[in-house]
């Protein structure tokens, strides 16, 4: 998946960034997240606090058991729920709030989906070896 956020402070847009991946986390911590805000600025973020992720062609977004909680315009994210273009992501109350302004499938992920619906990684009558040639 490549999705695109745009960091909104005081109705002022920050640049945007893009990220590749299937998993995009959010939080505090600069060893495992993607996108990081800093404690002293942003104390209701918790060290890993959500996740965009990609499944069956639908952008979810995830709180990971965060402190404070994780809404969608407006609306506590308590399930995986999915997000759109438009969406505004806020990490906890008055935290920092994303912007979506796009979500994109990823060539991994249609290969993927192909993956999952074809016979490669299955065993077919083919693979068997035929122990009566012995």
């Amino acid at each position: 998946m490549k999705i695109t956020l745009l960091e909104e402070r005081a109705g002022q847009p920050y640049p945007e960034r893009a990220f590749t991946s299937e998993i995009v986390k959010i939080g505090r911590d600069p060893l495992e997240c993607h996108v990081v805000f800093d404690q002293g600025e942003w104390p209701m973020v918790s060290r890993r606090h959500a996740e965009f992720r990609q499944r069956d062609g639908r952008c979810l977004l995830v709180d990971t058991r965060s402190r404070f909680g994780t809404f969608i315009d407006g609306k506590r994210v308590v399930d995986p729920r999915e997000v759109r273009v438009g969406d505004r992501a806020q990490f906890g109350p008055g935290g920092p709030l994303m912007r979506i302004l796009a979500i994109e499938e990823t060539p991994v992920a249609h290969a993927a989906k192909a993956r999952e619906g074809s016979f490669r990684d299955r065993t077919t009558l083919r693979d068997v070896p035929d122990d009566s040639e012995d």
